[in-house]
C-alpha cells in the first residue's frame, strides 16, 4: 500500500482503470475475468421523471411495518438457487444469451453504504456514511445533467440482450441492508425518479437497525432491486465449496422467501473475490451479475501541485467480466461536481 500525503477527494472502484503512482512498481489494474458459467435474469424498467428535492425527512416507521409478515429467521435455510426451492417466488427470466465478446457497456455503478445523518450512524465507519443532504445534492447534479438510473438486474439484462441503454445511464447500489436505505434513501430516490439496487445481508433482515421484511417488500414494490450480499457478510475469497454455497445460495433463497422475488445480482463483501468465488456465484443460475469493491483513488492536490495519481476512468461491462464488475465508491467528501465528472468520464460522455 502506498502512503499518500494529500487529501482524498473521491474513492472510485466503478471503472476499469490504470493507476500511475510515482515510486510504485507499475500500474495497478482491475482483476481479469475468469471463465465463468452463463446465467440469466429479468430486467426492471426504471422510472425517470424528475422532481425537485424538498427537505429530507424520514417516512413514518408505521409505513414500514407489517405484523402479518413472518420474520426472515422463521424460514428454513435453503442451500439452493433452484427456483422450485422457494415455491411462489418469482424466478429469473432470461433474454437471448449473450455471447458477443466485443459488446461492451459503459455504465457507471455507484456504491453507497449508509445514507443517514452522522449523528444517527452509531459506530459505522465515518467514510461510509453519506448524509441525506449530500446524497440529495449528488443526485440533483446527476439528474440536472440528464442522467437516469437502471438496476443491476437491468444492466445484466441489457448486457445479455446486447442492448445499449442511453448514454447517461448509471446504477446506484447501497450495501449492507441498513434500514436508512428505506427511511432516508428511498424518499430521495423517489424525488429524483431514480431506482437502486440494495445489497442486503440475509441473516440481518428484521434485525434492529437493518431493513425489515416489510421494508424490503416496499422497496421491491417501488421498483428497486434487492440483491444478494451473502448470508453473513464474510469475504468469499479462499472459502470452501460448502461455505460458498451457504453464503451465496442460502442468502439468495432467503431473499426470495422474504420478498417473493429471486435476487438477480450479488455484491462481494469487502470485495472478497477470487476465481472460485466468482465461479460459485455463476453457478447460482438466478444470479447473472456481481460487483466488486476494488478501490481506485482520485486525489485533490495541494494548490499548485500535480496530483500524485493519474486515473484513467472507463467503465467496462462485458459478458465475460459480468461477475467481477467494478463500482465507484462514493464518500461523504465526494462533491456533486466530482461525482458528475467521474461518472461522465466512466461513461465517456460530457457532463
Amino acid at each position: 500500500m502506498v502512503e499518500l500525503g494529500i487529501a482524498v477527494a473521491l474513492v472510485a472502484g466503478g471503472c476499469w482503470a490504470v493507476l500511475l503512482i510515482p515510486g510504485s512498481s507499475g500500474p495497478s489494474t482491475m482483476p481479469s475475468s475468469a471463465s465463468l458459467a452463463e446465467a440469466a435474469t429479468p430486467g426492471i424498467t426504471p422510472t425517470t421523471s424528475p422532481s425537485p428535492s424538498p427537505a429530507i425527512t424520514a417516512p413514518p416507521e408505521s409505513a414500514s411495518s407489517d405484523p402479518s409478515l413472518p420474520l426472515a429467521a422463521s424460514f428454513p435455510v435453503v442451500n439452493s438457487c433452484d427456483p422450485a426451492s422457494v415455491p411462489g417466488a418469482i424466478p429469473v427470466a432470461a433474454p437471448a444469451s449473450g455471447t458477443d465478446s466485443s459488446f461492451t457497456l459503459h455504465v457507471p455503478i455507484l456504491m453507497y453504504h449508509r445514507i443517514v445523518p452522522l449523528a444517527e450512524a452509531g459506530d459505522s465507519i465515518a467514510g461510509l456514511v453519506v448524509s441525506p443532504q449530500t446524497f440529495a445534492a449528488q443526485l440533483d447534479a446527476l439528474e440536472g445533467a440528464g442522467w437516469h438510473t437502471i438496476t443491476m438486474g437491468q444492466l445484466a439484462n441489457d448486457l445479455q440482450a446486447r442492448v445499449k441503454p442511453s448514454p447517461k445511464t448509471f446504477v446506484i447500489t447501497i450495501d449492507d441492508g441498513w434500514n436508512d436505505g428505506y427511511t432516508y434513501a428511498l424518499p430521495i430516490l423517489q424525488q429524483h425518479g431514480f431506482v437502486a439496487t440494495y445489497f442486503v445481508i440475509a441473516s440481518r433482515i428484521d434485525v434492529p437497525s437493518f431493513l425489515s421484511s416489510a421494508q424490503l417488500r416496499a422497496l421491491v414494490a417501488a421498483g428497486d432491486e434487492i440483491g444478494d450480499h451473502t448470508m453473513d457478510h464474510v469475504s468469499l475469497s479462499r472459502q470452501g465449496a460448502a461455505k460458498l454455497t451457504y453464503e451465496i445460495d442460502a442468502a439468495a433463497a432467503r431473499i426470495a422467501q422474504v420478498t417473493g422475488v429471486w435476487p438477480e445480482s450479488l455484491a462481494y463483501p469487502s470485495g472478497g473475490v477470487d476465481n472460485q468465488a466468482a465461479a460459485a456465484v455463476a453457478a447460482c443460475q438466478e444470479l447473472r451479475i456481481a460487483v466488486i469493491e476494488e478501490p481506485l483513488v482520485s486525489v485533490q492536490p495541494t494548490a499548485g501541485q500535480t496530483p500524485l495519481i493519474e486515473v484513467e476512468l472507463v467503465a467496462n461491462e462485458t459478458w465475460a467480466n459480468r461477475f467481477v464488475v467494478p463500482r465507484i465508491r462514493v464518500s461523504p467528501s465526494t462533491t456533486p461536481a466530482d461525482l458528475l465528472a467521474v461518472a461522465s468520464s466512466c461513461a465517456g460522455v460530457s457532463g
